[in-house]
């Protein structure tokens, strides 16, 4: 049995890429370990991956695919960026992300001719396949809403987060967090204390929002804003404008950021704020977690299930309860623990003695909440999945 891997979502430019291209080689890597079958790749010409036998594709158009599927074919083919391509002449199998397009085509830049294509022709991949992946109980739910599909051809697998954070030692991450911090004000020009807001600077992550609590929050704490600009920000840079102009410092925009970037300034920052409007898994707050640093997040349902009781969830629409909070954040002392009830009850539950030490029982316990979540478990469930379907 042969497994095809549709990796045109990966960067033809030959980066790690973030988001839907980050989860994809991660999962995907981990599917290629099952010796069990044999696998092959269809990746564009400079798209970086090693993780078995690579099929080049001319461009990332459908019709490369279909060439390539024709050349070197397989029995099934796993389609990590959900979008299954027309025609492909074998078992396609999707991995939804999200529906938000659906529900809020306001958040996007498509006009509307392209969108209705591109929705319809989405629909019409899942509607034909054998079985659904989604990463979350939202986006399932999302999936049989829109497109109508018996809920027991859905299957929910979750993410992973970042792998290597998740390797540091539980005992060592005080020293990481130190360096981090160190790395951020000598390379990236941080010399405060700060929070972090990670992502593509786009409508749904509610960012503008974020800048204005953190201005009316008493900016005790700087605000770094990272990640590149992507589509309809321009009340970002509205923001960010009036800042300038009352010249008030503090407000750190970053665009360019590497894997190493992000990870040292997860690892260094007071806290992690996630105010997006909706998300199809909670990626970025997750990724907090697994640093041992206190997450912010909004209170929408993918936040609500990877975060559980480890962190501060706050209505994405109001802004005073956001600059409360930040405005509290700068003023918590080391040894005090952020949503204390919950975390001390989750530590406690877990067997660890609190004994004062409530910075590391705080980190403890969201790296305990991370742990919930793996690729490993995600690979095992679309094994199985595919398993039912071979």
């Amino acid at each position: 049995m042969k497994i095809g891997l549709d990796l045109r979502c990966l960067p033809e430019d030959g980066s790690e890429g973030a988001g839907v291209a980050h989860a994809a080689r991660e999962l995907g890597s981990r599917l290629t370990s099952y010796k069990k079958y044999d696998w092959v790749a269809y990746a564009a010409d400079n798209a970086r991956w090693g993780g078995c036998v690579v099929k080049r594709l001319a461009s990332p158009k459908g019709s490369a695919l279909r060439r390539a599927l024709r050349q070197t074919p397989c029995d099934v083919l796993w389609v990590p960026s959900g979008a299954v391509a027309l025609n492909l002449g074998v078992r396609a199998v999707p991995w939804v992300h999200d529906l938000i397009i659906f529900d809020h085509p306001e958040w996007f830049p498509q006009n509307w001719l392209k969108r209705s294509l591109t929705t319809s022709l989405f629909l019409r991949g899942i509607k034909r396949a054998p079985l659904i992946f989604c990463v979350s109980e939202y986006t399932r739910q999302a999936v049989i809403r829109h497109a109508r599909v018996p809920a027991d051809k859905l299957v929910v697998t979750g993410e992973g987060g970042d792998t290597e954070l998740m390797r540091i030692p539980d005992e060592q991450l005080g020293d990481y967090k130190k360096t981090a911090q160190e790395y951020a004000s000598g390379m990236l020009k941080i010399d405060r204390p700060y929070v972090l807001c990670l992502g593509t600077v786009e409508p749904r992550k509610n960012i503008a929002a974020l800048i204005r609590a953190w201005r009316a929050g008493g900016m005790d704490l700087d605000l770094v804003v990272a990640g590149r600009d992507g589509w309809r920000f321009e009340d970002v840079e509205r923001e960010i404008l009036k800042i300038k102009d009352a010249n008030i410092a503090g407000l750190h925009r970053l665009k360019r950021v590497s894997e190493h970037d992000k990870r040292q300034l997860i690892l260094g920052a007071k806290a992690v704020c996630v105010p997006s409007w909706d998300e199809g898994f909670g990626l970025v707050a997750l990724e907090a977690m697994q640093a041992g640093t206190r997450i912010m997040a909004s209170d929408i349902p993918a936040h609500r299930a990877v975060v559980g009781e480890a962190g501060q969830l706050i209505d994405p629409g109001d802004e005073p309860a956001w600059a409360g909070a930040l405005s509290r954040l700068s003023t918590i002392k080391s040894s005090a623990v952020f949503g204390s009830a919950g975390l001390g009850n989750m530590m406690l539950a877990l067997g660890y003695r609190i004994n004062g030490r409530s910075e590391e029982v705080e980190r403890l316990a969201l790296r305990e909440q991370a742990r919930l979540w793996d690729w490993d478990k995600a690979a095992d469930m679309v094994m199985r999945g595919l398993e039912k379907i071979f």
